[in-house]
């Protein structure tokens, strides 16, 4: 009796695959998350402060909009490789479009490199919040721009830097508004607003060499205090929209009063307009009332140009601004050279320095 040699069964090698419900739902997720992302920029570009919610999304960090999209390129990458190009596109929004990054010719305009007749004007604009912590930082940085013209708000008092700092300069004070020029200045008017009942400008002539020319240097209510009032209370309340609009119905009336006033003054001559607008150029509120002016950054600087809040946070990053509220706007015979952010951290503001020619 012979006896058959029995081989072992043969075994497959199975290869696991995740569930088919998992490149669906990064997928649905991407497409969703790039929905989210178009209608956060419509909300933030086009809404904007003309209603509670965008007014919130307007002045919070825009940063964190970008996770989603990492996120879900990551499970892209590993599941769905089509969703990696969709995340990819929305990353690109937020880190472009959305956080308003400034490149010259990125947002359509060119630095104006036409030759002038004049020489360049130097220009340095601060927020200093009351000289603290330290206005010694502020001013050394201030210095390093070599400007014509140092415009400084919330300096209220006379701190004995001003003094030593500009020993031979030609100076106004007004409350909390500094100007400093090296060359002859007069005081055109302050302005004192009604919406709020306090100062909001100090309008000066400044004689330069090519002429004379109208400086406002100016600082408009900020956002913050009317977003105080959205908490969890009124959100259940339903009080936090009205609140909000409410508070937003007083700074637009500010903003219609300190740009009449300015305008009544100007009488033909070349305007420069800086200062803390407590507001960035991509809200419906600045262009309402100051989008008709030259934006030194949006045309000639780089980068995101954030300028606030410059100060120690319990959730955010320490000294990582994410707002760009301060700016240095000009009319329209001005050519703008350039434009730089501070980096200072004597303020909880960087200072706004640039270059223009007529």
């Amino acid at each position: 009796m012979s006896t058959a040699t029995l081989s072992p069964p043969r075994t497959k090698t199975v290869v696991a695959t995740p569930p088919s419900r998992i490149p669906r739902l990064v997928w649905a997720l991407s497409g969703i998350n790039l929905a989210v992302v178009i209608g956060t920029l419509l909300l933030v570009f086009v809404v904007s402060e003309h209603w509670w919610v965008s007014t919130a999304i307007t002045y919070l960090p825009r940063s964190p909009w970008a996770i989603p999209s990492l996120v879900l390129a990551v499970a892209g990458l590993i599941w769905h490789r089509p969703s990696l190009w969709i995340n990819l596109i929305a990353f690109l929004m937020v880190l472009g479009p959305l956080m308003e990054f400034r490149a010259p010719g990125f947002t359509g305009s060119f630095v104006t490199t036409t030759p002038t007749q004049t020489a360049a004007l130097r220009i340095v604009s601060c927020n200093v919040q009351g000289y603290k912590p330290n206005f010694a930082d502020v001013l050394r940085e201030v210095h390093q721009f070599q400007p014509d013209v140092v415009a400084l708000q919330e300096a209220r008092g006379n701190h004995p830097l001003l003094k030593e700092s500009f020993p031979d300069w030609h100076t106004l004070h007004y409350d909390y508004f500094f100007v400093a020029s090296k060359f002859p200045l007069r005081e055109i008017s302050h302005i004192d607003t009604e919406a709020f009942d306090r100062p909001t400008g100090l309008l000066i002539e400044i004689t330069t060499p090519d002429g004379p020319i109208v400086l406002a240097d100016i600082h408009q209510m900020t956002a913050r205090r009317g977003l105080q009032s959205i908490h969890k209370g009124s959100l259940l309340s339903g009080e936090a929209g009205g609140d909000v609009e409410s508070f937003q119905i007083l700074r637009a009336a500010e903003c219609a009063e300190l740009r009449q006033a300015i305008d009544s003054q100007v009488e033909g001559r070349p305007l420069i307009v800086c200062g803390d607008f407590n507001t960035p150029t991509s809200s419906t509120l600045f262009q309402e009332y100051w989008g008709d002016l030259r934006s030194s950054f949006d045309i000639a600087g780089i980068g995101f140009g954030y300028t606030s809040p410059v100060k120690v946070h319990s959730n955010w990053p320490a000294y990582m601004p994410w707002a760009r509220i301060d700016h240095i706007l000009c009319s329209p015979e001005w050519s703008i050279r350039q434009c730089t952010i501070g980096r200072s951290i004597g303020s909880d503001h960087h200072l706004i320095a640039a270059e223009l020619a007529r």
